[in-house]
């Protein structure tokens, strides 16, 4: 009987460690407005070296670079939603910070993955930041126009210190294995210090 006990204490406390092992870590949220920070203890002019270094020690994750775009990336994950951190650098020192939700070319994929990561981004902001901005509602796919780098602005805050955009976007890329041009969409979220 007692052994018995012991298993079943044991089986439940594996399951419980495996549970709670096995969640995804959470990024840090957004920073403040006010905070020395653009996102993730990242600060405007930060080095290429610096960038590495901070990400790292705050936990985030595939970490790497592109060199000829003059970015680094890294995965955020917010509310069960994987984005991309997109640290831009100019001169070799941190300008923006922006973030990017799923991309993807099929249609299904505006409105059951772009449509709800845009939905979480802009909760996230309201509750940061506040109501009082520039909205307009979630934009109709055909409405936004193609290879638009700023795409369809829902949401801007300028805050004292920082601009901060949210917005949706739509561009070509060439499929590699068919060489045809193909339609993708997602959301963005641009920080921008002010000076």
């Amino acid at each position: 009987m007692g052994m018995r006990r012991f298993c079943i204490f044991l089986t439940i406390a594996v399951a419980f460690s495996l549970k709670i092992w096995s969640k995804p870590q959470v990024s840090p949220n957004l920073e403040k407005a006010g905070s020395k920070f653009i996102y993730g203890g990242l600060q405007k002019g930060d080095s290429r070296a610096v960038i590495h270094k901070k990400l790292r020690e705050n936990g985030f994750i595939q970490i790497y670079e592109e060199q000829q775009s003059g970015v680094i990336r890294c995965a955020v994950r917010w509310d069960g939603f994987r984005f991309e951190l997109v640290s831009k650098l100019e001169n070799d020192q941190l300008a923006l910070c922006l973030i990017e939700g799923n991309k993807g070319w099929q249609d299904f994929h505006y409105h059951d993955v772009v449509a709800k990561e845009w939905e979480s981004l802009r909760n996230r902001l309201v509750q940061l930041y506040g109501p009082q901005r520039n909205k307009s509602d979630f934009p109709e796919l055909h409405s936004i126009p193609l290879n638009d780098l700023g795409g369809v602005v829902t949401d801007s805050w300028q805050l004292s210190d920082r601009l901060v955009v949210l917005s949706v976007r739509r561009y070509e890329l060439k499929d590699c294995c068919t060489d045809q041009m193909l339609e993708f969409s997602c959301c963005t979220l641009l920080t921008k210090p002010n000076s």
